[in-house]
């Protein structure tokens, strides 16, 4: 299970359109089943001394189309009665959305046997009744004041469960969606759900999702009769794996037919909305343009005959017999092992955590062991090992209200490293240094004044250099001379870099040793897992990657690196006796995990030898210029929206069909288009692939000749434009090399073409490893120069996405939103500037968690005292008995009785 929360703000008229929009219309009209549109439950958790008691789940019985819009309104099913103080506005929050999902190949083994559909439905059932149960004992309102707020927990929460059977695509995957109601009941009142909260729980929320499901036994048991295993560690069923990407292939073709017939219409038709007759005719449409050889089904049992038909012409077929379920015996468990694996990995990807935070990892270790048992025996497992990491945890404060949803905790090796790191970036500072003297004009290269004075600062004896620059500020040009003067002074420029195509690029621009910064460190010494563990062996270093005294390591993009890989290249300089540069721009993208490097370099440095590039050189429009500036430092971000409308720099689209058109348009052209998220960049990649093959089709192949399917179900063909996504030396790709396919073979190889000339890629690294490339992410971009870039704006991009993504072309960017009208775009804009969570390392993270007590409020004082609010962190101490039965709360004689955890 994965994903994020949705916050479903607005009439309770329309939540109903909401559920019924996000719903496949094969759902609707060829697997219809029952008349409810969702099921409740209601939750209790009565507060004890410190905390929450043990939840109980009831089930509340169906709700029909009325009564589901009265719940979302905020209204008592049984009385009709208000639930407190209601907001009638349109930006009031109504119910937070989690999804409960799984890999596609269960659908698909629920597709071919009704014995696995049954006992992957229960499953669901009990993995959403074991999320809401958990929801109740974690989540909090806020009570007092509005400057002097506190949480306290909830006694009461309500939740709608929505099942699907399939994808907006139309294939099969079953999901539900849960939705927590938005009003809950704390104090003797009903009051607001303190939803920050349930998102800082997402991990949480995932993690026991996913292991309630894959660890059921009744589901687990239903898999294996029919000859089905699941891999441990991603949680696909083995046998159907290699078969879900081409599957998902056809079903994603027709949902993008849709959405052009879509786009298509609402272009001709401004201002109205397509009624359900004409969605259902683009559905019988879209299905015969990418089946035109099938009849379109009418009915659910001809789309289920339909999609194991699919199956079979892909090649498989299924088990003969029944599969081994032996899995993980609890007893044989090394819980301290566990727990120090949850620690390594938490402190892998960020710098603090919350109890959530745990509890998801643990979960995910839990499955990943192969359990196999009862709700409440993998429950016991968890919560024990989720206690146990607890107790291992270091506090970034040391007080006693600190809410469990704020990120406050950490590990000893996360401090040690920074500890380290701060350590040796104080005992360069100690030394001081002075600049060389320079020239306006180096090695045939006129400089700027900024540019002249870090050139002179990098070939002087600084032993630590801090160089910012904003996008475009002629870094190229002031490292090509320092190095021409280095060499001079029979001296080395090296340039690590955070990936290997950026390494490339500077040894292509630079003319200098250029490697990505993995392969220095490992080169010295340094091994690493992707749990985040690390050692250093004795090795021989090839002679390019041996640093000698006096010698400058220039990491470039340095606001990228993570404090492992600093700590290390740091480390290896010190024993090398040179001299170390950051360059940089903090304004860009932080790392991903545990960064601030260049923060940390910038504070400890000493002041002559923080060093500014300030002079903006790309682009062609000085105007532009300035506003980027301005960008950059996220100021006057509305003066700056305006300016940039007036200048034709912002597009507005009405809906997300209508955006996806207009940029696959100027993929076309080859200009740059940048995403927030990878699922974004996947749509807008297959649109635009759809759109060379409809737009010139005799420019390339045939779309159904020569087209290798990946594991992701993307379809790539000669003409294609695509990127390699992991280093591979013997291959000659780096992660992220974007290419052009040249041939295809029936094994399903390829050849392609790039800046590095031609390769042949085998087919396992194709499956695995290759993605179309028509649009990138922004990290994908940072470090890209171009003619033009277009910038997708969304509900998750930040300021540093937003800055490096409208930096990007020379002559002009353009940023594209979905928005009501130009106010609703602007507000958006101004939002997005708003949003900064970038990682800098755990003193940053203590600060974070301050701050975020001040807004949100703490919990309230406990009267056991101050050391009870870390006590309450951990469980050990509670009762762990079974919840108590509650009387019925629905009169609904077809769903009642008590679902309890």
């Amino acid at each position: 299970m994965h994903g994020g929360v949705k916050f479903y703000r607005g009439s309770a008229s329309a939540a109903r359109s909401y559920v019924e929009a996000d719903r496949s219309r094969v759902d609707d009209y060829y697997l219809a089943e029952g008349t409810g549109v969702a099921s409740r439950y209601v939750a209790t958790a009565p507060p004890v001394a410190g905390g929450h008691d043990i939840s109980a789940v009831q089930d509340g019985g169906t709700l029909d189309g009325d009564a589901y819009e009265r719940w979302v309104a905020g209204y008592d099913i049984e009385t009709g009665a208000a639930k407190g103080r209601l907001r009638t506005d349109e930006r009031g929050l109504r119910f937070v959305e989690v999804v409960v999902n799984g890999p596609k190949t269960w659908s698909l083994a629920a597709t071919l046997h009704p014995e696995v559909a049954a006992a992957y439905d229960a499953a669901q059932d009990r993995a959403a009744v074991e999320i809401i149960g958990w929801l109740a004992e974690h989540a909090t309102t806020r009570v007092g004041p509005r400057d002097r707020q506190v949480q306290v927990p909830i006694e009461k929460l309500e939740a709608a469960v929505v099942r699907h059977y399939t994808s907006r695509a139309g294939d099969p995957h079953r999901h539900l969606h849960l939705q927590i109601n938005a009003r809950v009941f704390a104090k003797g009142a009903w009051r607001g759900l303190h939803s920050v909260g349930v998102v800082d729980s997402i991990e949480a929320i995932n993690g026991i999702g996913h292991a309630a499901v894959m660890c059921d036994p009744e589901f687990r048991r239903a898999l294996a009769v029919h000859g089905y295993t699941l891999d441990p560690d991603t949680g696909e069923v083995t046998q159907l794996a290699p078969y879900a990407g081409a599957f998902s292939a056809r079903a994603a073709q027709i949902a993008r037919n849709i959405d052009r017939y879509e786009a298509e219409w609402r272009g001709d038709h401004p201002g109205q909305e397509p009624g359900p007759a004409l969605r259902r005719a683009w559905d019988r449409r879209a299905w015969s343009a990418a089946r035109p050889d099938k009849v379109v089904p009418e009915d659910g049992t001809e789309l289920r005959r339909r999609w194991v038909e699919e199956l079979g012409e892909l090649g498989f077929t299924p088990p003969a017999s029944a599969a081994n379920l032996a899995g993980t015996a609890i007893g044989q468990v090394n819980r301290d092992a566990a727990t120090d694996l949850v620690l390594f990995r938490l402190g892998a990807r960020r710098s603090s955590w919350n109890v959530a935070d745990i509890r998801g990892e643990v979960e995910r270790i839990v499955a990943a062991l192969d359990i196999v048992a009862a709700t409440s025996v993998r429950r016991e497992l968890a919560e024990d090992l989720t206690d146990r990491t607890i107790e291992k945890c270091e506090r970034l404060l040391d007080r006693g209200d600190v809410p469990e949803h704020v990120r406050a905790l950490t590990s000893k090796p996360v401090l040690a490293v920074e500890a380290d790191l701060i350590t040796r970036l104080v005992a360069r500072a100690e030394h001081a240094g002075a600049p060389d003297h320079v020239g306006r004009v180096v090695a045939g290269r006129r400089l700027d004044d900024a540019q002249r004075e870090v050139v002179a600062a990098l070939a002087g004896t600084h032993q630590l250099l801090v160089i910012e620059g904003a996008a475009g500020a002629g870094k190229t040009t002031t490292l090509a001379a320092a190095r021409d003067l280095l060499a001079m002074q029979d001296r080395r420029l090296v340039v690590v870099t955070p990936t290997l195509k950026a390494a490339r690029v500077a040894e292509q621009q630079v003319g200098t040793d250029a490697f990505s910064a993995a392969w220095l460190i490992h080169q010295h010494g340094y091994r690493w897992d992707e749990d985040g563990h690390w050692s250093r062996v004795d090795t021989r270093p090839e002679g390019r990657a041996r640093l000698l005294p006096g010698d400058v390591l220039l990491v470039d993009e340095a606001g990228m690196l993570d404090q492992d890989t600093a700590r290390a290249l740091l480390t290896i300089a010190d024993q090398s006796h040179a001299r170390v540069a950051f360059v940089g721009d903090r304004h860009q993208l932080p790392a991903v995990g545990r960064g601030g490097v260049l923060d940390h370099a910038a504070r400890w440095a000493r002041p002559e030898a923080c060093l500014a590039l300030e002079t903006v050189h790309r682009f062609t429009d000085p105007e532009y210029a300035d506003l980027t500036l301005l960008m950059r430092g996220g100021q006057r971000p509305g003066d700056v929206f305006d300016a940039l409308l007036e200048r034709g720099q912002i597009a507005v689209h009405r809906t997300e069909v209508e955006r996806l058109a207009a940029l696959a348009e100027f993929t076309a052209t080859g200009d740059l288009v940048i995403a927030d998220t990878r699922e974004q960049v996947s749509n807008l990649n297959a649109t635009s692939r759809d759109h060379r093959l409809t737009t010139n089709p005799t420019g390339s192949a045939p779309a159904s000749s020569g087209v290798v399917t990946t594991s992701a179900g993307e379809q790539v063909g000669v003409g294609d434009r695509i990127a390699t996504r992991r280093n591979d030396r013997d291959l000659g790709v780096a992660n992220r090399d974007t290419w052009t396919v040249t041939g295809t073979s029936a094994d399903g190889s390829l050849t392609m073409r790039g800046r590095g000339g031609d390769r042949t890629l085998p087919a396992a690294y194709v499956r695995a490893h290759v993605e179309l490339a028509y649009a990138t992410t922004v990290h994908g971009a940072q470090g890209e120069t171009v003619d033009q870039a277009h910038l997708l704006i969304g509900e998750t991009t930040g300021a540093a996405a937003a800055y490096v993504g409208m930096t990007r072309g020379r002559h002009s960017n353009t940023a594209h939103l979905v928005a009501e009208d130009i106010d609703d775009a602007r507000a958006q804009w101004i939002a997005t500037f708003s949003r900064d969570r970038a990682d800098l390392g755990p003193r940053h993270a203590a600060q974070v968690a301050a701050d975020d007590i001040d807004r949100y409020g703490p919990q309230p004082p406990d009267p056991r005292g101050a050391r009870a609010g870390i006590d309450r962190l951990t469980t050990r101490d509670l009762p762990r008995r079974p919840p108590q039965p509650l009387p019925p709360t629905s009169t609904s004689p077809n769903r009642t009785g008590e679902v309890s955890r």
